[in-house]
């Protein structure tokens, strides 16, 4: 693939459970191509069809599908000790290409930049991307903070998210199975691989809780039930904002680590049916933050500071 200068390692940006990034450019665009391991179960035309449904899709969100590969080849090849021709099928996706890096990397290297409003942001942002996707429908089955692409604006996007359409459901389970991050899969999945919606939900919770504690000095403490995880985290975070000098919007900002908290704490129910859907968690992130947003006198002022430093310290690729 002539974008890509045929796959060129030093084009390598990262690998995943269902494939391998690298950067690229279409039509003077920068672009991320994944080149996808070939699973048989799915033939030619439901490939097809999938794809295009993906491209159609678009939100702020999540990372956008720009185009998709999927050539035969014929190749030679050794069989019962003769050589045969076999074809040898390659699939690739051309993606929005996101300069940021992942939310993973963010959290482990750059979280000392971590204000309370870019923690909401990338919260928020989350769950508007899941909640387009479930409204489709589409079930992720991977979101994890690795899953999850950064911009130069520090708006998150979802990434990876119609893989399981493409590989097919029986595939995604033996796959997540070996190799998928076992923290952010629900109990009902490890158990007996029941997949819902209420799967990826749990996963929010996960990241939500991540993304709270990262900051924390001691990211280990056990918490006996919910409701001391959520004093405790909230007690840091309000500590936290009280010793910046001139805050001015200390009680906006406590409601929001609270109800982020809450939120978190009930997506990671050990009942998959009594955790929340993503319409109810969007209502109660956009309501909360229009309320506190009233009481500022211009919200994204706090988040220039942490995108400008991340920006600058943010690797080149």
């Amino acid at each position: 693939m002539e974008i890509t200068n045929n796959f060129a390692p030093e084009q390598k940006l990262g690998s995943g459970t269902f494939g391998v990034v690298y950067k690229g450019v279409l039509k003077d665009r920068m672009i991320a191509v994944k080149k996808l391991r070939f699973i048989p179960d799915i033939d030619d035309k439901q490939f097809k069809n999938e794809c295009e449904l993906l491209r159609r899709l678009k939100h702020q969100n999540i990372v956008q599908l720009v185009g998709f590969c999927n050539e035969t080849e014929k190749v030679a090849a050794k069989y019962e000790g003769r050589i045969v021709v076999a074809e040898e099928i390659h699939r690739a996706l051309c993606l929005e290409f996101v300069p940021n890096g992942n939310l993973g990397k963010f959290l482990s290297e750059q979280r000392h930049i971590l204000n309370w409003n870019l923690c909401f942001k990338i919260i928020k942002g989350i769950s508007e991307g899941l909640k387009y996707l479930h409204d489709v429908p589409i079930n992720h089955l991977d979101l994890k903070p690795d899953n999850i692409l950064l911009d130069d604006k520090m708006i998150p996007k979802i990434a990876d998210f119609g893989i399981s359409r493409l590989v097919g459901t029986k595939n995604t389970v033996k796959t997540l199975t070996p190799l998928g991050t076992i923290g952010y899969m629900p109990p009902e999945f490890i158990k007996r691989q029941i997949i819902s919606k209420e799967f990826d939900i749990f996963s929010l919770g996960v990241i939500i809780i991540k993304i709270l504690t990262v900051v924390m000095e001691d990211q280990s403490i056990y918490f006996t039930d919910d409701r001391e995880c959520i004093e405790h985290v909230h007690s840091y975070w309000k500590k936290k904002l009280q010793g910046m000098p001139g805050y001015e919007s200390l009680e906006a900002d406590c409601k929001q680590v609270r109800t982020c908290i809450e939120i978190a704490v009930v997506c990671m129910d050990e009942d998959p049916r009594r955790r929340p859907t993503m319409k109810y968690i969007v209502h109660k992130l956009n309501k909360l933050e229009l309320k506190e947003n009233s009481r500022r006198s211009s919200p994204e002022e706090h988040l220039k500071g942490a995108i400008s430093r991340y920006n600058a310290e943010a690797p080149t690729t």
